[in-house]
């Protein structure tokens, strides 16, 4: 009975808070993601504050709030995601580009990255509560029991965490979803363009550049730089195309002759993220937050480019870099499609890439760590790379620190926040957390630990 009370409460407590995060400064929702960089592949969004129909689960002797965290992308729609790396925090209002498995913290681990994705497909909020409550025969479940359970199911095969719900039907779907999961192959992307760079000589089709899409179909456009240099995006055959569908080869075409210079494709398209990609995300000032793993979507725009270099004659490179979890690395691979060497300075080193080769370098990064990668070349070329690195969950590195947070209970310090960010207060106690006062509204606050949410 006090546990059915308490729950209840806790969703009024939501209530309450959400209700003040035009007051609390800093709690208000993030706004639709920023328009995505030229090298920049699927889905973004923006980390939206709090946690969606969660639930205390204890990792040790520690407890976190585990469920549903959400990201808002362009057009205001809402992207449904589960965290994948306990022992890092998030951050606030940081942005969230999609990504493969193996440029995240699911590197080098394709059982268990197999098994999560079964867990995604067979669980909430794939699965209602109510279908999943008869699948499972767990009478009562709700839909905060199901988001907590499935969370820390999916801690165990991405952190290696003995994640337990405090609330029994959520502990049993715990165990339930656990001792059902197999490996699944992992979901393709939303929409990429490969590769990512091409190059040639003035005249010739550049390319092929392969799209490949869940939308139905993929508007192209050029930068101005390109419509000023008369760049066309063509099909094998040479005839100008503006729309492409997945599958389809694109190519670019500068006048013969033209002099250097470089442009970028851009293609466009709305789509389902598929379930079970990876996102990971940076706030402005360049720090990690969070890896998460999409667990529901509807219809978000995505974007992908292909940045084209010319030129008559010479060197005529194209760069691009790939994160690579498994090396620890930023991979830069350069290709020459020109008829000289091709020389540029790497990591300190002179890399030379003969006409017709390419050549693949990776550059060892720090573990979160940020990289800011310059490629140059003949002509003004430049090729830039920015990020942070961030492969590992740290769960055999970090050791949790125990802070105060609601009486009877504590929370660890070296745990993941499981929803909004890190940094954002949250209120301190269910019953009289609403206090008003002289007309304003003042809410009885506790300072959370590194890596403990808001509940919304």
């Amino acid at each position: 009975m006090f546990h059915k009370q308490g729950r209840a409460l806790s969703r009024i407590a939501t209530v309450m808070l959400a209700s003040g995060m035009v007051v609390v400064g800093g709690l208000a929702t993030a706004g639709a993601a920023a328009a995505a960089s030229p090298s920049a592949t699927g889905a973004t969004g923006v980390l939206v504050p709090g946690v969606r129909y969660s639930e205390t689960i204890k990792i040790g002797d520690k407890t976190v709030q585990g469920g549903i965290i959400q990201l808002k992308t362009d057009g205001d729609k809402l992207l449904d995601t589960y965290c994948i790396d306990l022992f890092n925090g998030t951050k606030p209002s940081a942005v969230y580009q999609e990504t493969g498995w193996e440029s995240s913290s699911l590197a080098g681990k394709p059982e268990q990255a197999g098994k999560i994705l079964w867990i995604l497909q067979h669980s909430f909020p794939k699965v209602s509560a109510e279908q999943l409550a008869k699948d499972t025969k767990i009478e009562g479940l709700s839909k905060e029991d199901a988001a907590a359970g499935t969370q820390a199911a999916i801690w165990h095969f991405s952190d290696g965490a003995n994640a337990v719900p405090e609330d029994a039907e959520a502990r049993q779907l715990t165990d339930y979803l656990i001792g059902h999961a197999i490996k699944l192959e992992e979901p393709k992307p939303t929409l990429t363009l490969n590769p990512a760079a091409v190059s040639g000589k003035s005249g010739a089709l550049l390319g092929p550049i392969t799209v490949t899409t869940n939308g139905s179909s993929v508007a192209l456009a050029l930068d101005e730089a390109g419509t000023k240099a008369g760049l066309a995006i063509t099909d094998k055959a040479g005839k100008a195309v503006k729309s492409a569908k997945s599958g389809d080869q694109i190519y670019a075409k500068a006048p013969a002759g033209a002099n250097p210079g470089s442009a970028t494709i851009k293609a466009t398209t709305s789509a389902e993220v598929a379930i079970g990609r990876a996102f990971t995300g940076v706030n402005a000032e360049g720090k990690h937050s969070q890896t998460l793993i999409l667990a529901g979507s509807e219809p978000v725009p995505a974007t992908a480019g292909v940045t084209v270099n010319w030129a008559p004659t010479g060197p005529i490179p194209a760069v691009t870099a790939k994160v690579d979890c498994v090396q620890g690395a930023v991979v830069v691979t350069a290709t020459n499609n020109g008829d000289q060497d091709y020389t540029f300075t790497l990591a300190g080193k002179s890399v030379t890439v003969k006409p017709g080769a390419t050549q693949s370098v990776p550059v060892k990064v720090g573990e979160d760590q940020p990289y800011d990668i310059t490629v140059t070349g003949p002509n003004g070329f430049k090729q830039q790379f920015k990020g942070v690195l961030n492969c590992k969950t740290d769960s055999t590195t970090t050791t949790p620190t125990p802070t105060t947070g609601t009486p009877g209970t504590t929370t660890g310090g070296g745990l993941a926040t499981t929803g909004g960010g890190s940094e954002t207060p949250v209120l301190a106690g269910i019953a009289g957390a609403l206090v008003i006062a002289g007309g304003a509204a003042v809410f009885a606050l506790r300072r959370r630990g590194r890596h403990s949410r808001t509940s919304a």
